[in-house]
């Protein structure tokens, strides 16, 4: 907590004494050690005040797919697919917690509010992929793991071979979707050329970026491509904001809406 507190105690002289030495026994003591005193016990009080308006007004009541639904009548008919690519390159090392919580907030969410056949599959990349979640039905989401497989990290980062990657993940498990969806969490920071990444990029009805700690609206520069504008982009700072993107690419895909309560 920051701010500056008034002094107790004023110059330090008691009341009704001239300064200087005026006669002999112990001074009273000055007001600066009384001052000292009450800033601390200010700051000890403040701690649990500057907690609870956190917890009431701040982090603990960010809205997170745990709280949201998809409403109105469904659009599309039959399967769903979400794939997910996480960014693991070294650029992005402090941003693996949050995308895996959300992971999870996601499985919890698609076993809840989408059909049983709808499909999820997941991809980490940097300068290779492998694929981590092979494609997986909703109502199979509950007992799977993502496995522990680790893309090589190298000094450049492409996001190209972990399309390459979901497309054949596909192909093994014969997955067949009426609507194909894809969320990449990156910082962007890839080395792909554009005749490499935009053909790959047209297997998908739409493609979101969650990009971590960044505004809702930052856009990466690879992005501003012209044939790569269709992708939409979302800044978050948190687990739960970036299961939103999630929850919005679902909703995209199956007509419906993202409902908080």
């Amino acid at each position: 907590m920051s701010g500056d507190f008034p002094r107790l105690g004023g110059s330090g002289h008691s009341p009704g004494r001239l300064p200087g030495p005026t006669g002999s026994g112990p001074k009273p003591p000055v007001g600066g050690g009384v001052s000292r005193l009450a800033i601390g016990g200010l700051i000890v009080l403040a701690i649990p005040a500057a907690i609870a308006i956190w917890f009431y007004t701040g982090k603990a009541n960010n809205p997170s797919l745990q709280e949201t639904t998809l409403t109105g009548a469904r659009v599309t008919q039959g399967a769903v697919c979400l794939d997910v690519a996480g960014d693991f390159s070294g650029s992005m090392r402090n941003s693996v917690d949050a995308r895996d919580e959300a992971l999870t907030l996601l499985k919890d969410f698609m076993t809840r509010e989408l059909q049983p056949g709808d499909v999820l599959t997941a991809v980490r990349f940097a300068h290779t992929a492998t694929i981590s979640l092979p494609p997986t039905k909703a109502s199979a989401l509950a007992n799977t793991s993502e496995g522990e497989n680790y893309p090589e990290d190298g000094e450049y980062t492409y996001f190209a071979p972990a399309l390459k990657e979901l497309d054949r993940a596909h192909q093994r498990a014969g997955t067949t979707c009426a609507k194909r969806v894809l969320v990449a969490i990156t910082d962007g920071e890839i080395s792909d050329t554009m005749s490499d990444l935009v053909p790959l990029t047209r297997h998908f009805d739409r493609i979101y970026l969650g990009i971590p700690d960044q505004a809702p609206n930052f856009r990466p520069t690879f992005a501003y491509d012209p044939e790569l504008r269709s992708i939409a982009t979302a800044g978050y700072v948190d687990a739960e904001q970036l299961s939103l993107v999630y929850g919005k690419a679902l909703a995209e895909a199956t007509g419906q809406h993202l409902t908080h309560p």
